[in-house]
Protein backbone atom coordinates (compact mmCIF):
# COMPACT_ATOMS: atom_id res chain seq x y z
CA UNK A 1 0.00 0.00 0.00
CA UNK A 2 1.16 3.51 -0.79
CA UNK A 3 2.46 5.78 1.98
CA UNK A 4 0.04 8.61 2.70
CA UNK A 5 1.24 10.24 5.90
CA UNK A 6 4.71 11.28 4.81
CA UNK A 7 5.06 13.91 2.12
CA UNK A 8 7.90 13.51 -0.33
CA UNK A 9 9.55 16.52 1.24
CA UNK A 10 9.66 14.70 4.58
CA UNK A 11 11.61 11.83 2.96
CA UNK A 12 14.56 14.13 2.23
CA UNK A 13 17.39 13.40 4.71
CA UNK A 14 14.97 11.25 6.68
CA UNK A 15 16.23 10.08 10.11
CA UNK A 16 19.42 12.16 9.82
CA UNK A 17 21.15 14.62 12.13
CA UNK A 18 23.77 17.38 12.00
CA UNK A 19 26.00 18.31 14.95
CA UNK A 20 28.08 21.45 15.03
CA UNK A 21 28.80 24.76 16.77
CA UNK A 22 25.62 26.25 15.29
CA UNK A 23 22.21 25.05 14.16
CA UNK A 24 21.81 24.48 10.42
CA UNK A 25 19.24 26.66 8.69
CA UNK A 26 16.92 25.45 5.98
CA UNK A 27 15.23 22.72 8.02
CA UNK A 28 12.33 24.48 9.78
CA UNK A 29 10.59 21.23 10.80
CA UNK A 30 13.72 19.65 12.33
CA UNK A 31 14.27 19.45 16.09
CA UNK A 32 16.97 21.53 17.75
CA UNK A 33 18.95 20.44 20.81
CA UNK A 34 21.61 22.61 22.42
CA UNK A 35 23.78 20.29 24.50
CA UNK A 36 26.49 22.95 24.83
CA UNK A 37 27.17 26.24 23.10
CA UNK A 38 29.62 24.37 20.83
CA UNK A 39 27.44 21.25 20.43
CA UNK A 40 24.16 22.04 18.72
CA UNK A 41 22.09 19.32 17.07
CA UNK A 42 19.71 19.73 14.15
CA UNK A 43 17.64 16.51 13.97
CA UNK A 44 15.10 15.22 11.44
CA UNK A 45 11.66 14.79 13.05
CA UNK A 46 11.65 11.02 12.36
CA UNK A 47 14.91 10.43 14.27
CA UNK A 48 14.20 9.98 18.00
CA UNK A 49 16.33 12.20 20.24
CA UNK A 50 16.50 12.19 24.06
CA UNK A 51 18.55 14.28 26.46
CA UNK A 52 19.28 13.74 30.16
CA UNK A 53 21.25 16.09 32.45
CA UNK A 54 22.60 16.06 35.98
CA UNK A 55 24.51 19.17 37.04
CA UNK A 56 27.54 19.44 34.70
CA UNK A 57 27.06 16.01 33.09
CA UNK A 58 24.72 15.05 30.27
CA UNK A 59 23.95 12.39 27.66
CA UNK A 60 22.12 12.76 24.34
CA UNK A 61 20.71 9.71 22.55
CA UNK A 62 20.02 9.75 18.81
CA UNK A 63 18.02 6.73 17.66
CA UNK A 64 16.78 4.02 20.01
CA UNK A 65 18.45 1.71 22.53
CA UNK A 66 17.23 -1.63 23.94
CA UNK A 67 17.98 -3.52 27.15
CA UNK A 68 17.50 -7.32 26.83
CA UNK A 69 17.53 -7.78 30.62
CA UNK A 70 14.94 -5.06 31.24
CA UNK A 71 12.81 -5.21 28.08
CA UNK A 72 10.14 -2.98 29.58
CA UNK A 73 12.53 -0.01 29.83
CA UNK A 74 12.24 2.77 27.29
CA UNK A 75 14.96 5.05 25.95
CA UNK A 76 14.49 7.56 28.77
CA UNK A 77 14.92 4.97 31.53
CA UNK A 78 18.03 3.47 29.95
CA UNK A 79 19.53 6.92 29.40
CA UNK A 80 18.84 7.86 33.01
CA UNK A 81 20.71 4.77 34.24
CA UNK A 82 23.71 5.65 32.08
CA UNK A 83 23.64 9.22 33.37
CA UNK A 84 23.55 8.03 36.98
CA UNK A 85 26.63 5.95 36.24
CA UNK A 86 28.72 8.88 35.02
CA UNK A 87 27.32 11.19 37.70
CA UNK A 88 28.57 8.64 40.23
CA UNK A 89 32.10 8.90 38.88
CA UNK A 90 31.95 6.35 36.08
CA UNK A 91 34.67 6.61 33.45
CA UNK A 92 34.47 6.50 29.68
CA UNK A 93 35.62 2.88 29.74
CA UNK A 94 33.09 1.82 32.38
CA UNK A 95 30.24 3.59 30.57
CA UNK A 96 31.09 1.81 27.32
CA UNK A 97 31.17 -1.53 29.19
CA UNK A 98 27.73 -0.72 30.57
CA UNK A 99 26.41 -0.61 26.98
CA UNK A 100 27.77 -4.07 26.05
CA UNK A 101 24.40 -5.86 26.58
CA UNK A 102 22.40 -3.11 24.87
CA UNK A 103 20.98 -3.35 21.37
CA UNK A 104 19.28 -0.99 18.97
CA UNK A 105 20.61 1.56 16.51
CA UNK A 106 22.01 4.60 18.23
CA UNK A 107 24.54 7.36 18.78
CA UNK A 108 25.39 8.39 22.35
CA UNK A 109 26.86 11.87 22.87
CA UNK A 110 28.36 12.23 26.35
CA UNK A 111 29.76 14.87 28.67
CA UNK A 112 31.10 12.88 31.64
CA UNK A 113 32.44 15.91 33.49
CA UNK A 114 35.94 15.34 32.14
CA UNK A 115 35.50 15.30 28.36
CA UNK A 116 32.89 15.35 25.61
CA UNK A 117 32.75 12.43 23.20
CA UNK A 118 30.43 10.22 21.20
CA UNK A 119 30.20 6.61 20.05
CA UNK A 120 27.73 4.40 18.21
CA UNK A 121 25.95 1.06 18.46
CA UNK A 122 28.32 -1.95 18.11
CA UNK A 123 28.18 -2.19 14.31
CA UNK A 124 27.87 1.55 13.68
CA UNK A 125 24.53 1.13 11.93
CA UNK A 126 23.59 4.66 13.05
CA UNK A 127 26.41 6.23 11.09
CA UNK A 128 28.53 9.24 12.08
CA UNK A 129 30.78 11.18 9.71
CA UNK A 130 32.91 14.00 11.05
CA UNK A 131 35.25 16.80 10.01
CA UNK A 132 37.21 19.44 11.89
CA UNK A 133 38.51 22.64 10.32
CA UNK A 134 40.32 25.54 11.96
CA UNK A 135 37.82 28.08 10.72
CA UNK A 136 34.56 26.19 11.32
CA UNK A 137 35.28 23.83 14.20
CA UNK A 138 34.04 20.23 14.57
CA UNK A 139 31.01 19.00 12.65
CA UNK A 140 29.32 15.59 12.53
CA UNK A 141 26.42 14.25 10.47
CA UNK A 142 24.66 11.10 9.33
CA UNK A 143 26.16 11.35 5.84
CA UNK A 144 28.85 13.25 4.02
CA UNK A 145 26.83 15.35 1.59
CA UNK A 146 25.39 17.66 4.24
CA UNK A 147 28.82 18.14 5.82
CA UNK A 148 30.31 18.96 2.43
CA UNK A 149 27.70 21.68 1.93
CA UNK A 150 28.18 23.12 5.42
CA UNK A 151 32.00 23.11 5.18
CA UNK A 152 32.14 23.98 1.47
CA UNK A 153 34.50 21.14 0.55
CA UNK A 154 34.79 19.37 -2.80
CA UNK A 155 35.18 15.72 -3.77
CA UNK A 156 38.64 14.25 -3.42
CA UNK A 157 40.19 13.37 -6.78
CA UNK A 158 41.90 10.21 -5.51
CA UNK A 159 38.64 9.03 -3.95
CA UNK A 160 36.79 9.49 -7.23
CA UNK A 161 39.45 7.62 -9.22
CA UNK A 162 39.14 4.74 -6.78
CA UNK A 163 35.34 4.78 -6.87
CA UNK A 164 35.10 4.73 -10.67
CA UNK A 165 37.30 1.64 -10.89
CA UNK A 166 35.72 -0.15 -7.94
CA UNK A 167 32.09 0.60 -8.82
CA UNK A 168 32.50 -0.91 -12.29
CA UNK A 169 33.18 -4.36 -10.87
CA UNK A 170 31.18 -4.12 -7.61
CA UNK A 171 27.81 -2.28 -7.78
CA UNK A 172 27.46 -2.80 -4.00
CA UNK A 173 30.74 -0.97 -3.37
CA UNK A 174 31.74 0.40 0.02
CA UNK A 175 34.38 2.85 1.20
CA UNK A 176 37.56 1.50 2.84
CA UNK A 177 38.50 2.31 6.42
CA UNK A 178 37.37 5.75 7.58
CA UNK A 179 37.46 7.20 4.05
CA UNK A 180 34.71 9.10 2.25
CA UNK A 181 34.37 10.98 -1.05
CA UNK A 182 35.89 14.03 0.70
CA UNK A 183 39.44 14.21 2.05
CA UNK A 184 38.35 16.38 5.00
CA UNK A 185 35.46 14.11 6.08
CA UNK A 186 35.99 10.80 7.89
CA UNK A 187 33.74 7.94 8.96
CA UNK A 188 33.59 6.93 12.63
CA UNK A 189 33.98 3.16 12.42
CA UNK A 190 32.58 0.70 14.97
CA UNK A 191 34.58 0.12 18.16
CA UNK A 192 35.86 3.72 18.14
CA UNK A 193 34.81 6.91 19.91
CA UNK A 194 35.17 10.51 18.73
CA UNK A 195 36.62 13.15 21.05
CA UNK A 196 34.43 16.20 20.47
CA UNK A 197 37.08 18.59 21.80
CA UNK A 198 40.03 17.49 19.67
CA UNK A 199 38.21 15.86 16.75
CA UNK A 200 40.40 12.76 17.21
CA UNK A 201 39.11 9.22 16.81
CA UNK A 202 40.24 6.52 19.28
CA UNK A 203 39.75 2.74 19.35
CA UNK A 204 38.16 1.32 22.53
CA UNK A 205 37.64 -2.35 21.54
CA UNK A 206 39.03 -5.00 21.58
CA UNK A 207 40.21 -4.12 25.08
CA UNK A 208 41.72 -7.55 25.83
CA UNK A 209 41.57 -11.23 24.94
CA UNK A 210 38.34 -13.20 24.68
CA UNK A 211 38.28 -16.27 26.90
CA UNK A 212 37.41 -19.46 25.01
CA UNK A 213 34.01 -20.79 26.07
CA UNK A 214 31.95 -23.91 25.41
CA UNK A 215 28.68 -24.25 23.46
CA UNK A 216 27.01 -25.46 26.67
CA UNK A 217 27.69 -22.03 28.18
CA UNK A 218 27.22 -19.80 25.15
CA UNK A 219 24.06 -21.22 23.55
CA UNK A 220 21.60 -20.60 26.43
CA UNK A 221 23.16 -17.22 27.24
CA UNK A 222 22.96 -16.09 23.60
CA UNK A 223 19.39 -17.35 23.31
CA UNK A 224 18.40 -15.29 26.37
CA UNK A 225 20.00 -12.18 24.89
CA UNK A 226 18.26 -12.61 21.53
CA UNK A 227 14.88 -13.23 23.11
CA UNK A 228 15.31 -10.23 25.41
CA UNK A 229 16.29 -7.88 22.60
CA UNK A 230 13.36 -8.98 20.43
CA UNK A 231 10.97 -8.75 23.39
CA UNK A 232 12.24 -5.23 24.12
CA UNK A 233 11.83 -4.15 20.48
CA UNK A 234 8.33 -5.66 20.29
CA UNK A 235 7.23 -3.53 23.27
CA UNK A 236 8.30 -0.40 21.38
CA UNK A 237 7.47 -1.11 17.75
CA UNK A 238 5.31 -3.07 15.38
CA UNK A 239 7.87 -5.39 13.74
CA UNK A 240 8.22 -6.65 10.17
CA UNK A 241 10.67 -9.53 9.85
CA UNK A 242 12.42 -9.97 6.52
CA UNK A 243 13.03 -13.70 6.08
CA UNK A 244 15.00 -15.61 3.46
CA UNK A 245 16.26 -19.17 3.14
CA UNK A 246 19.37 -18.26 5.16
CA UNK A 247 20.53 -19.13 8.66
CA UNK A 248 20.48 -15.64 10.16
CA UNK A 249 16.87 -14.68 9.43
CA UNK A 250 15.82 -18.20 10.49
CA UNK A 251 17.52 -17.68 13.85
CA UNK A 252 15.70 -14.38 14.37
CA UNK A 253 12.42 -16.14 13.59
CA UNK A 254 13.21 -18.80 16.19
CA UNK A 255 14.06 -16.16 18.82
CA UNK A 256 10.74 -14.41 18.01
CA UNK A 257 8.66 -17.46 18.90
CA UNK A 258 6.97 -15.76 21.87
CA UNK A 259 5.78 -12.80 19.73
CA UNK A 260 5.29 -14.64 16.42
CA UNK A 261 1.58 -13.77 16.19
CA UNK A 262 2.50 -10.06 16.04
CA UNK A 263 5.15 -10.37 13.33
CA UNK A 264 4.62 -9.30 9.75
CA UNK A 265 6.84 -11.76 7.85
CA UNK A 266 7.95 -10.84 4.34
CA UNK A 267 10.57 -11.52 1.70
CA UNK A 268 11.88 -9.00 -0.80
CA UNK A 269 11.92 -10.11 -4.44
CA UNK A 270 14.54 -8.11 -6.34
CA UNK A 271 17.30 -8.43 -8.96
CA UNK A 272 17.47 -12.06 -10.14
CA UNK A 273 14.97 -13.48 -7.60
CA UNK A 274 11.70 -15.04 -8.75
CA UNK A 275 8.99 -16.95 -6.89
CA UNK A 276 10.95 -20.13 -7.58
CA UNK A 277 14.14 -18.79 -5.95
CA UNK A 278 15.01 -20.45 -2.65
CA UNK A 279 14.81 -17.16 -0.73
CA UNK A 280 11.13 -16.89 -1.77
CA UNK A 281 10.23 -20.58 -2.00
CA UNK A 282 11.54 -21.78 1.37
CA UNK A 283 9.77 -19.12 3.52
CA UNK A 284 6.56 -19.64 1.52
CA UNK A 285 6.57 -23.29 2.62
CA UNK A 286 7.95 -22.88 6.14
CA UNK A 287 5.90 -19.97 7.46
CA UNK A 288 2.41 -21.42 6.82
CA UNK A 289 3.59 -24.64 8.43
CA UNK A 290 4.37 -22.57 11.55
CA UNK A 291 0.99 -20.83 11.38
CA UNK A 292 2.38 -17.59 9.94
CA UNK A 293 1.49 -15.65 6.81
CA UNK A 294 4.20 -15.05 4.23
CA UNK A 295 4.18 -11.80 2.23
CA UNK A 296 6.27 -11.27 -0.90
CA UNK A 297 7.30 -7.68 -1.67
CA UNK A 298 7.95 -7.40 -5.40
CA UNK A 299 10.45 -4.61 -5.99
CA UNK A 300 10.51 -2.67 -9.26
CA UNK A 301 13.42 -3.12 -11.64
CA UNK A 302 14.08 0.65 -11.61
CA UNK A 303 13.34 3.59 -9.34
CA UNK A 304 10.83 6.20 -10.42
CA UNK A 305 12.45 9.56 -11.19
CA UNK A 306 11.09 11.38 -8.13
CA UNK A 307 12.19 8.59 -5.78
CA UNK A 308 15.65 8.39 -7.34
CA UNK A 309 16.20 12.14 -6.88
CA UNK A 310 15.56 11.92 -3.13
CA UNK A 311 17.34 8.59 -2.68
CA UNK A 312 20.57 9.75 -4.32
CA UNK A 313 20.57 13.02 -2.37
CA UNK A 314 19.93 11.37 0.99
CA UNK A 315 23.21 9.42 0.93
CA UNK A 316 26.21 10.67 -1.02
CA UNK A 317 27.26 8.10 -3.65
CA UNK A 318 24.25 5.89 -2.79
CA UNK A 319 24.33 2.47 -4.45
CA UNK A 320 21.83 2.68 -7.33
CA UNK A 321 21.22 -1.07 -7.26
CA UNK A 322 19.72 -0.75 -3.75
CA UNK A 323 17.27 1.96 -4.80
CA UNK A 324 14.60 -0.30 -6.36
CA UNK A 325 14.58 -2.35 -3.14
CA UNK A 326 13.96 0.81 -1.12
CA UNK A 327 11.13 1.84 -3.42
CA UNK A 328 9.60 -1.64 -3.23
CA UNK A 329 9.51 -1.37 0.57
CA UNK A 330 8.16 2.17 0.36
CA UNK A 331 5.28 1.08 -1.85
CA UNK A 332 4.31 -2.23 -0.24
CA UNK A 333 5.29 -2.53 3.42
CA UNK A 334 2.79 -1.50 6.11
CA UNK A 335 3.63 1.97 7.32
CA UNK A 336 5.15 2.37 10.75
CA UNK A 337 6.69 -1.09 11.01
CA UNK A 338 10.33 -1.41 12.05
CA UNK A 339 12.17 -3.87 9.82
CA UNK A 340 13.95 -6.75 11.57
CA UNK A 341 17.12 -7.72 9.68
CA UNK A 342 19.56 -10.61 9.97
CA UNK A 343 22.87 -8.77 9.63
CA UNK A 344 25.94 -8.76 11.93
CA UNK A 345 25.96 -12.51 12.69
CA UNK A 346 28.41 -13.22 9.79
CA UNK A 347 31.06 -11.49 11.95
CA UNK A 348 31.03 -14.55 14.19
CA UNK A 349 31.37 -17.05 11.32
CA UNK A 350 34.86 -15.81 10.40
CA UNK A 351 33.85 -15.57 6.73
CA UNK A 352 37.02 -13.80 5.61
CA UNK A 353 39.29 -16.28 7.41
CA UNK A 354 37.61 -19.05 5.45
CA UNK A 355 37.97 -17.03 2.25
CA UNK A 356 41.70 -16.55 2.85
CA UNK A 357 42.18 -20.22 3.67
CA UNK A 358 40.53 -21.32 0.42
CA UNK A 359 42.37 -18.88 -1.85
CA UNK A 360 45.69 -18.19 -0.11
CA UNK A 361 46.30 -21.07 2.34
CA UNK A 362 49.97 -20.09 2.52
CA UNK A 363 48.95 -16.91 4.37
CA UNK A 364 46.57 -18.46 6.89
CA UNK A 365 48.97 -18.36 9.83
CA UNK A 366 50.96 -15.34 8.67
CA UNK A 367 50.83 -11.72 9.74
CA UNK A 368 48.59 -10.00 7.19
CA UNK A 369 49.58 -6.67 5.62
CA UNK A 370 47.38 -3.95 4.14
CA UNK A 371 47.92 -5.12 0.56
CA UNK A 372 46.61 -8.59 1.41
CA UNK A 373 43.62 -7.21 3.28
CA UNK A 374 42.79 -4.84 0.42
CA UNK A 375 43.02 -7.72 -2.08
CA UNK A 376 40.88 -9.96 0.12
CA UNK A 377 38.15 -7.32 0.30
CA UNK A 378 38.20 -6.79 -3.47
CA UNK A 379 39.87 -3.36 -3.46
CA UNK A 380 43.54 -3.54 -4.46
CA UNK A 381 43.73 0.13 -5.50
CA UNK A 382 46.30 2.35 -3.68
CA UNK A 383 43.49 4.47 -2.16
CA UNK A 384 42.07 1.40 -0.37
CA UNK A 385 45.49 0.02 0.56
CA UNK A 386 46.42 3.28 2.29
CA UNK A 387 43.08 3.42 4.15
CA UNK A 388 43.46 -0.16 5.39
CA UNK A 389 47.10 0.47 6.32
CA UNK A 390 45.95 3.28 8.61
CA UNK A 391 43.19 1.07 10.01
CA UNK A 392 45.71 -1.72 10.66
CA UNK A 393 48.02 0.66 12.53
CA UNK A 394 45.26 1.26 15.12
CA UNK A 395 44.56 -2.42 15.81
CA UNK A 396 45.90 -3.36 19.24
CA UNK A 397 47.04 -6.73 20.51
CA UNK A 398 44.30 -9.24 21.33
CA UNK A 399 43.20 -12.72 20.30
CA UNK A 400 40.36 -11.30 18.19
CA UNK A 401 41.49 -12.29 14.70
CA UNK A 402 42.28 -9.31 12.48
CA UNK A 403 40.01 -10.66 9.72
CA UNK A 404 37.05 -10.96 12.12
CA UNK A 405 37.67 -7.40 13.29
CA UNK A 406 38.02 -6.20 9.70
CA UNK A 407 34.73 -7.87 8.76
CA UNK A 408 33.05 -6.23 11.76
CA UNK A 409 34.30 -2.74 10.94
CA UNK A 410 34.39 -2.89 7.13
CA UNK A 411 31.69 -5.24 5.89
CA UNK A 412 29.17 -4.47 8.65
CA UNK A 413 30.37 -1.01 9.72
CA UNK A 414 30.74 0.34 6.18
CA UNK A 415 28.88 -1.83 3.64
CA UNK A 416 25.84 -2.78 5.73
CA UNK A 417 25.71 0.49 7.66
CA UNK A 418 25.49 2.35 4.34
CA UNK A 419 22.60 0.08 3.31
CA UNK A 420 20.69 0.99 6.45
CA UNK A 421 21.33 4.69 5.80
CA UNK A 422 20.15 4.29 2.19
CA UNK A 423 16.91 2.69 3.38
CA UNK A 424 16.23 5.23 6.13
CA UNK A 425 14.15 6.96 3.46
CA UNK A 426 11.61 4.14 3.98
CA UNK A 427 11.93 2.46 7.37
CA UNK A 428 13.77 2.15 10.64
CA UNK A 429 15.79 -1.05 11.07
CA UNK A 430 16.39 -3.37 14.02
CA UNK A 431 19.20 -5.94 13.91
CA UNK A 432 18.96 -8.25 16.96
CA UNK A 433 22.55 -9.45 16.46
CA UNK A 434 23.84 -5.86 16.80
CA UNK A 435 24.76 -6.38 20.45
CA UNK A 436 28.37 -6.40 21.66
CA UNK A 437 27.74 -8.94 24.40
CA UNK A 438 26.08 -11.34 21.96
CA UNK A 439 28.77 -10.98 19.30
CA UNK A 440 31.61 -11.49 21.78
CA UNK A 441 29.91 -14.55 23.28
CA UNK A 442 29.67 -16.12 19.83
CA UNK A 443 33.26 -15.13 18.96
CA UNK A 444 34.45 -16.81 22.15
CA UNK A 445 33.44 -20.21 20.77
CA UNK A 446 36.11 -22.35 19.09
CA UNK A 447 36.29 -21.67 15.35
CA UNK A 448 34.92 -25.08 14.23
CA UNK A 449 31.73 -24.35 16.20
CA UNK A 450 31.11 -21.13 14.26
CA UNK A 451 32.27 -21.72 10.70
CA UNK A 452 30.40 -22.61 7.57
CA UNK A 453 29.26 -24.94 6.19
CA UNK A 454 28.34 -26.76 9.43
CA UNK A 455 27.12 -23.65 11.29
CA UNK A 456 27.06 -25.71 14.48
CA UNK A 457 26.48 -22.81 16.86
CA UNK A 458 23.58 -21.40 14.88
CA UNK A 459 22.04 -24.82 14.41
CA UNK A 460 22.25 -25.43 18.16
CA UNK A 461 20.69 -22.05 18.84
CA UNK A 462 17.83 -22.86 16.46
CA UNK A 463 17.25 -26.22 18.14
CA UNK A 464 17.32 -24.56 21.56
CA UNK A 465 14.86 -21.80 20.62
CA UNK A 466 12.36 -23.41 18.21
CA UNK A 467 13.32 -26.74 16.58
CA UNK A 468 10.39 -26.67 14.15
CA UNK A 469 11.95 -23.80 12.17
CA UNK A 470 14.43 -26.37 10.83
CA UNK A 471 11.67 -28.38 9.16
CA UNK A 472 12.83 -26.72 5.92
CA UNK A 473 16.55 -26.60 5.04
CA UNK A 474 18.65 -23.46 5.30
CA UNK A 475 20.19 -22.34 2.01
CA UNK A 476 19.55 -25.48 -0.06
CA UNK A 477 21.06 -25.56 -3.58
CA UNK A 478 19.47 -23.03 -5.89
CA UNK A 479 17.37 -24.34 -8.77
CA UNK A 480 18.90 -23.63 -12.18
CA UNK A 481 16.82 -21.40 -14.48
CA UNK A 482 17.42 -20.20 -18.02
CA UNK A 483 18.22 -16.47 -17.78
CA UNK A 484 20.60 -16.69 -14.77
CA UNK A 485 22.31 -19.67 -16.40
CA UNK A 486 22.98 -17.68 -19.57
CA UNK A 487 24.17 -14.66 -17.58
CA UNK A 488 26.47 -16.85 -15.46
CA UNK A 489 27.98 -18.44 -18.56
CA UNK A 490 28.60 -15.07 -20.20
CA UNK A 491 29.99 -13.60 -16.98
CA UNK A 492 32.43 -16.44 -16.46
CA UNK A 493 33.52 -16.23 -20.08
CA UNK A 494 34.07 -12.47 -19.81
CA UNK A 495 36.16 -12.93 -16.66
CA UNK A 496 38.36 -15.50 -18.36
CA UNK A 497 38.90 -13.29 -21.40
CA UNK A 498 39.72 -10.30 -19.19
CA UNK A 499 41.84 -12.50 -16.90
CA UNK A 500 39.95 -10.90 -14.00
CA UNK A 501 41.88 -11.34 -10.77
CA UNK A 502 39.99 -8.97 -8.49
CA UNK A 503 38.00 -10.41 -5.59
CA UNK A 504 34.25 -9.79 -5.75
CA UNK A 505 31.47 -10.49 -3.30
CA UNK A 506 28.56 -11.20 -5.61
CA UNK A 507 28.47 -13.81 -8.34
CA UNK A 508 28.30 -12.78 -12.03
CA UNK A 509 24.52 -13.29 -12.10
CA UNK A 510 23.81 -10.89 -9.23
CA UNK A 511 26.19 -8.26 -10.58
CA UNK A 512 24.60 -8.46 -14.03
CA UNK A 513 21.10 -7.94 -12.61
CA UNK A 514 22.37 -5.02 -10.50
CA UNK A 515 23.85 -3.33 -13.57
CA UNK A 516 21.09 -4.14 -16.09
CA UNK A 517 17.62 -3.73 -14.52
CA UNK A 518 15.87 -4.89 -17.71
CA UNK A 519 17.08 -8.42 -16.89
CA UNK A 520 14.82 -8.44 -13.83
CA UNK A 521 11.64 -8.18 -15.88
CA UNK A 522 12.86 -10.76 -18.38
CA UNK A 523 13.75 -13.20 -15.63
CA UNK A 524 10.36 -12.87 -13.93
CA UNK A 525 8.60 -13.88 -17.12
CA UNK A 526 10.16 -17.31 -16.78
CA UNK A 527 10.03 -17.51 -12.98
Amino acid sequence: MKREDHSRKRLLFRRQFILGPRFVEGFPSWKRIEAETSIRLTVHPDLPAHERRSQDRWIVLLGYILDPFRPEDRDAEILQRLLRHIHGGGTRESLIRLTHPLGGRWVLIVDDGRSRWLFTDPCGYRQVFYARTQSRGLWCASQTGILAEVLDVVEDRDAMVFLRAYRRREPEFWWPGDRSPYKEIHHLQPNHYLDLETGACHRFWPDGDLATRTPEEVIPESAQLLQGLIQSASRRFELAHTITAGWDTRLILAASRAIRDRLYCFTLMYWNLTRNSRDIRIPSILLPRLGLTHHVVVCPSRMEKWFREIYTRNVTMARICHGPIAQGMYEHLPEGRVIVKGNAMPITRSSWRRRLRSQRPDLENQSLDAETLAWLTGRPEPFAVEAIKQWLSRVGRSNVHVLDLLYWEEREGNWQATSQSEWDIVQEAFVPFNCRLLLTKMLSLPLPEREKPANKAQRNLLLYLWPEVLSEPCNPPEEVTLIPSIVRLLGNLQSKIAMQKHQTFNNPVTRAFQRHPWLTGLNRLGG
